[in-house]
């Protein structure tokens, strides 16, 4: 081996300030370390890097803290690579740091013009503005495997080409303040990769795509956001393999083209699994493979809304028990689009297709399973479904006791044959079990007609 230069490690903690640990890295670059331990800083940390003046800025992970003070808008790091630059030489890494912000304050990452820069394995809580914001002309970046909680937003991104949102984890905190959207993509943003993240409980958007374009959505879990995706004035985006649990899955607005949608699973979505709005004559977008169906919960559950788009392709998709609409609707003519192959299942009137057993005769006072009988009895006519835990049963005003271990390892337990005493309870009032997951320990019931 050849030692053709050796950088330079300059320990934040024995120079006594991160600002003055940053101001002197040479010309070349180098490694800023803040090892174990918390600190706290009540003004912003700035950082203007130069062409080929590469920088490392790491600590030790959970146990390197940083708590940052300032309570009037201010941001905790400013970092600055070359201005006025798409492609610099200049390498930027940041990683293992804790960082515990406020409700009054800024971004904890301001990056500006940063180039070959990767956020990794760090740690955001309770910043008043984004966890990460990256601005103007930044090229190859790359956050991954960080957690951002309780933040106001996780991820800011305008005028970028090439990043990669991987491995990350988003939330809410309980008591926490309300949250914008977690990741926006604004405009002039340009192949965008955000993969295998899970963004979970927000107050309002999950992702905001707007006006931007080329970009892959792929393998995330999104859950507890009002939308999970909503594209506006977007072209060219792959919506793929993503597991949607919100009230409404994928919106599109605007004058939205040529998206992809396809192998996602959309549960729990009240308001529309996928659905476009305000079209003004786009479309031409791909919903194909997905599977769209209501949760073993009490929550509503709609299909594809092609509002007044034009030229969409929606096939190949498995809708189950969708409830309040027709499974796939649209504003204007329905030839205006290809729709053929999908799968629409209703597994209430498939149950009561199969039952073939007639009425039965209601159960005694001292029948093993009259709780469940008369709480199912007492459910107002209006709901022809209702779907419970396992757990509910052991209340008082069902039976008062748990279910038998065969309910919670055989599903033949909870067939439709009057023969099973159980089974007597549930249709002698008017139910059939229509779906049972033991693995959930959950059950649906439908009325009989």
């Amino acid at each position: 081996m050849r030692i053709l230069s050796r950088g330079v490690t300059i320990n934040a903690a024995d120079v006594g300030d991160l600002q003055e640990a940053l101001d002197q890295l040479p010309e070349c670059g180098g490694a800023v370390y803040l090892p174990a331990g918390t600190y706290e800083i009540d003004r912003t940390v700035r950082c203007a890097l130069k062409d080929r003046q590469h920088l490392h800025l790491y600590g030790d992970g959970r146990a390197t803290i940083i708590r940052f003070t300032v309570t009037d808008g201010s941001n905790l790091l400013e970092l600055t690579g070359v201005e006025n630059s798409w492609w610099p030489d200049l390498k930027i890494t940041i990683r293992d740091l804790t960082l515990v912000g406020n409700y009054d304050c800024g971004d904890a990452f301001y990056l500006r013009c940063p180039n070959d820069t990767m956020v990794d394995a760090c740690f955001f809580e309770a910043f008043g503005g984004t966890a990460i914001r990256v601005t103007p002309n930044a090229t190859n970046v790359t956050i991954r495997d960080c957690w951002m909680r309780d933040c106001k937003r996780a991820l800011h991104a305008d005028n970028l080409h090439h990043l990669t949102f991987h491995g990350n984890q988003t939330r809410s905190s309980n008591d926490g303040q309300v949250q914008d959207e977690h990741l926006y993509i604004g405009r002039h943003c340009r192949e965008v990769r955000i993969v295998n993240n899970h963004l979970a409980y927000g107050h309002n958007e999950g992702i905001i795509l707007d006006g931007t374009a080329q970009h892959v959505v792929a393998n995330n879990t999104i859950e507890g956001f009002t939308v999970g995706i909503r594209a506006i004035d977007c072209r060219d985006i792959a919506i793929q393999s993503n597991y949607l649990h919100c009230p409404t899955g994928v919106l599109m607005e605007a004058d939205t083209r040529g998206m992809t949608v396809s192998g996602n699973l959309l549960t729990t979505n009240p308001e529309g699994a996928v659905v476009i709005r305000d079209a003004r004559g786009s479309g031409g977008h791909v919903i194909t493979g997905n599977i769209i169906r209501r949760s073993l919960y009490d929550e509503p559950q709609r299909g594809i809304d092609l509002g007044d788009s034009v030229g969409c392709i929606v096939t190949s998709n498995t809708l189950e028990d969708i409830s309040d609409a027709s499974p796939i609707i649209c504003d204007g003519d329905p030839a205006l689009h290809e729709i053929a192959n999908n799968c629409v299942r209703d597994t209430t009137a498939e149950a009561r297709e199969r039952y073939r057993g007639g009425d039965v005769a209601p159960v005694p006072e001292d029948h093993p399973y009259r709780g469940l009988y008369d709480y199912l009895s007492a459910i107002p006519p209006e709901r022809d479904r209702i779907a419970t835990g396992f757990w509910a049963f052991a209340r008082e005003d069902v039976l008062g006791r748990p279910l038998p271990d065969a309910a919670k390892e055989d599903r033949a337990w909870w067939a439709n044959d009057p023969a099973n005493e159980q089974a007597a309870a549930w249709l002698s009032a008017g139910w059939l079990v229509t779906i049972v997951k033991c693995i959930e320990n959950r059950v649906a019931f439908a009325r009989m007609r």
